[in-house]
């Protein structure tokens, strides 16, 4: 491998697993694909050891790996429709359809064929060339090395929007293991022989061992669901479309702070499970700051999936990295005050009610009519409001901060937690 200067961010692209988790052939065309729009991505690994001292020595006369590695990984990138997401693993309902409503999280908590569990790939191209270009099959120079992270189960996701900035998501993951390897030859699949993709090595492990799931692919040839080699597509940028037709394929370039709308609304009934109606959700009835009139100036929206490792004697790796429950998600909303609704304290301590919050994120078409399809919708059921607090200073406009929290429920609670909506279009073909 040439010696190279330095690497920036032209040169890396961002890849997970889709849908089969790390049990699937990852050769499969649709089995993997890049994240688009990413704005960082950080990687590393911890080793936890154990000294060994006995009596008549000072110093440790050995240190012992007892606990099982940790990868981190995290990445951040601009939010321009819920492909990245719907890529990830979380359950999204597609624009334009209020319901059914189904937990974000649920393909996040089934352990069928270890659907909760993910790879992720940094592709690195060659000192000075783009990452994301048109490349020809032929052409095995444009790129250099692969890092894969084996068996990895989110454990953060945040979205947060503020005025003059595009909304931004970050995601952090845990896996078992990573992988190193320069990229040796660029091919094709497909019954013409056109699609090409870039060969990498699958990162998963057995945990009773440590040792690669499948035996290691040698040749092109062997690209097959038994072997360890991964076919990475060319990463494919969307660089954004023009028309309406592309922007419901989710070929948008981003999302605008002035195309972001907040509803927050009541619910009719204080029972957990209850929908709200769309009625509901653009006429709030609560004591405090009236949504309607207030000027929003940023939200955002985050839980944790914190994950405890589940050993056992005889293994080197956990054989599990299950999510603790339960998930608590909370919002955030900071508004410069324009009018004060009528109600005190007291009222929201003793009625204690719920609300519904939708945050929506419209598509930039040139023209769309009110009420189009929203690129991104952020529906939270249930939600309970923990504070509100007022600011003002000399010459300084009056602002308030709105904070609330629910947990997250299960696939069929449809009445509580958090939901996705939006367009999905470019997570086939």
């Amino acid at each position: 491998m040439a010696t190279r200067n330095r690497v920036i961010y032209q040169s890396e692209a961002v890849y997970t697993t889709v849908d089969a988790g790390i049990s699937g052939n990852q050769c499969a065309p649709q089995a993997v694909k890049d994240l688009q729009r990413v704005q960082s991505a950080n990687y590393g690994f911890n080793v936890g050891r154990t000294d060994v001292n006995q009596f008549g020595q000072l110093g440790a006369i050995d240190r012992i790996i007892t606990e099982s590695p940790s990868v981190s990984f995290d990445t951040s990138y601009v939010l321009a429709s819920m492909t990245n997401e719907r890529r990830l693993g979380f359950y999204v309902t597609p624009s334009g359809a209020e319901g059914p409503f189904r937990s974000c999280i649920s393909n996040l908590i089934d352990s069928t064929n270890n659907a909760y569990q993910r790879n992720f790939y940094i592709l690195n191209a060659k000192e000075g060339k783009d990452a994301d270009v048109t490349l020809e099959v032929s052409s095995t120079g444009q790129y250099e090395s692969i890092i894969g992270i084996g068996n990895a189960g989110l454990t953060s996701y945040s979205v947060e929007g503020s005025v003059g900035g595009f909304p931004t998501v970050s995601v952090a993951a845990e896996g078992m293991n990573m992988g190193f390897h320069e990229v040796t030859s660029v091919g094709a699949t497909g019954t013409a022989g056109t699609t090409p993709y870039i060969s990498g090595i699958n990162p998963v492990i057995n945990p009773i061992d440590g040792q690669r799931v499948f035996p290691k692919a040698t040749t092109k040839a062997s690209h097959t669901a038994t072997s360890a080699n991964v076919a990475l597509p060319m990463p494919t940028g969307n660089a954004g479309g023009t028309t309406a037709a592309t922007k419901a394929a989710g070929e948008i370039s981003v999302l605008r702070p002035g195309d972001i709308r907040l509803f927050l609304a009541k619910q009719a009934s204080d029972a957990i499970g209850t929908a709200a109606t769309a009625t509901d959700m653009t006429n709030p009835d609560y004591a405090g700051v009236d949504i309607a009139d207030a000027h929003i100036q940023s939200f955002n929206i985050s839980f944790d999936l914190s994950r405890s490792p589940i050993e056992q004697l005889g293994t080197k790796f956990a054989y599990a990295r299950l999510i603790d429950f339960p998930i608590t998600v909370s919002m955030g909303v900071d508004a410069v005050v324009s009018d004060l609704t009528t109600g005190s304290l007291a009222e929201i301590i003793d009625c204690d009610g719920l609300f519904d919050a939708r945050i929506q994120l419209n598509s930039p078409e040139c023209g769309a009519t009110a009420g189009a399809d929203a690129a991104a919708n952020y529906i939270l059921k249930g939600i309970k409001l923990d504070s509100q607090s007022f600011s003002m200073g000399m010459g300084d406009n009056q602002s308030v901060s709105l904070s609330f929290s629910s947990q997250i429920g299960g696939p069929e609670q449809s009445g509580l937690g958090l939901f996705m909506s939006g367009y999905t279009g470019h997570i086939d073909g």
